[in-house]
């Protein structure tokens, strides 16, 4: 048999989307694989797997859950020249498996391979395992770029270690060491690409087509007892520095090469950070400019507005003045008009008394005489009235008229200078 699949599981959902993903992650034959779990769920809960896969699963033992020892475990009871270790939070991208396994192959001196694996949000958690000054393993560019950093990218490359949520080796070099269970929660893979490097003296690669998304720690937080343990830690701190110790000139020189590598991907990732911030800037600065103009804008539109509200108020009150004005001509017009018509009347008049005075009988009676002088008289004095009248409103017609015709000529002027 060509490839065993070993996973350690107790969910469901876990294990059928990683046992899905698993069908368009290779091409082998159906009986060139199988998967092999170590189940520590429940019995009605194992009923609920789904295995899309197309390969064969085995339940093949039921154990409380101890990564290392389970996983021990299914190695010694698999069939596969391969062995691909994977957590059952992994969901593998299409062609993953098999790109491993060309690594594993073309490469003479690969004895583990690790893969390219990233959270749900397409960032990058793992693209190799690095030491820093006090011998502690930690994940290369860990959520700091994208997973298709062009760092991460390329070409198969040696580092100093991967992790085991995804690893593909020899089954008869991991029966050779196998993992160390003395580990309570983490650090047996970081011991066993140790042992590959130091005792069979070949190399652990890094394959960027070898890639999934994986939620880091998310089978550990089901477990009771599972948090990162500082004894851990403090066995792989000294596990490294034993290697270092005892470490030839081309393992040293592989693990000072994949440092260069950080440090320039680091050097390459604050370059676009810098330049992000200033484009950042750039784009800040225009904001603030349009708003700053829109403002500007707003003022302006404003102010012309009250301009027009002002021009049309001065507008409206000169067109009331022209229309007084042009009431108050026809007015005069009727006026003059009226006071000419009466004028001609009272001429009239005096000539119609006149033509009766010489008409009148020479025997004249005096009593006739006095009441037709005294009712001439009456009427002469009605119309000197009449026409006192008329020169009066003549005259307050015309005071009116000038008043408008001054606050005209002032509003002009106004205008005009305005």
């Amino acid at each position: 048999m060509r490839l065993s699949i070993l996973v350690v599981s107790r969910t469901p959902s876990l294990l059928s989307s990683m046992l899905k993903s698993v069908a368009e992650a290779t091409e082998l034959p159906g009986l060139e694989v199988e998967v092999l779990c170590s189940w520590n769920g429940s019995k009605e809960s194992e009923n609920e797997i789904d295995n899309s896969s197309g390969y064969e699963l085995l339940i093949a033992q039921r154990e409380p859950y101890h990564f290392a020892s389970n996983m021990n475990e299914l190695a010694v009871k698999a069939n596969g020249e391969l062995l691909l270790l994977i957590n059952d939070d992994i969901v593998l991208d299409a062609g993953s498996i098999d790109s491993a396994i060309n690594c594993l192959e073309q490469e003479p001196q690969a004895g583990l391979v690790g893969g390219r694996l990233r959270n749900h949000q397409g960032q990058l958690i793992h693209a190799g395992i690095l030491f820093d000054s006090r011998n502690s393993p930690y994940h290369l560019l860990d959520r700091l770029v994208p997973a298709e950093f062009s760092f991460v990218m390329g070409n198969n490359r040696v580092v100093p270690a991967v992790t085991g949520a995804l690893m593909l080796l020899r089954r008869k070099h991991f029966l050779e060491m196998r993992f160390n269970e003395s580990y309570k929660v983490c650090g047996e893979d970081v011991d066993l690409c140790l042992d590959v490097r130091e005792r069979l003296k070949l190399e652990v690669w890094y394959c960027p087509a070898a890639s999934g998304i994986h939620e880091s720690e998310s089978t550990r937080q089901q477990q009771e007892n599972q948090e990162a343990q500082s004894e851990d830690l403090s066995r792989m701190r000294m596990r490294h520095r034993q290697f270092i110790e005892q470490a030839n000139e081309t393992q040293l020189l592989n693990d000072l090469l994949a440092s260069t590598r950080e440090a320039e991907s680091l050097r390459d990732v604050e370059v676009r950070r810098q330049r992000e911030t200033i484009n950042l800037q750039e784009i800040i600065i225009s904001l603030e400019k349009m708003k700053r103009d829109g403002n500007n804008d707003s003022e302006k539109k404003e102010l012309d507005l009250q301009t027009r509200e002002l021009d049309l108020q001065k507008g409206k009150k000169e067109l009331d003045l022209q229309t007084r004005e042009l009431d108050l001509g026809k007015t005069q017009e009727k006026f003059d008009s009226d006071l000419k018509k009466r004028e001609l009347d009272l001429q009239k008049g005096e000539y119609d008394l006149q033509k009766k005075l010489k008409e009148l009988p020479i025997e004249i009676d005096v009593q006739e005489m006095e009441d037709n002088i005294e009712q001439l008289s009456t009427e002469v004095i009605y119309w000197q009235n009449q026409s006192n009248s008329l020169q009066l409103s003549r005259l307050r017609q015309q005071q009116e008229l000038d008043n408008i015709k001054q606050e005209l000529k002032i509003l002009r002027t106004r205008r005009q200078t305005t």
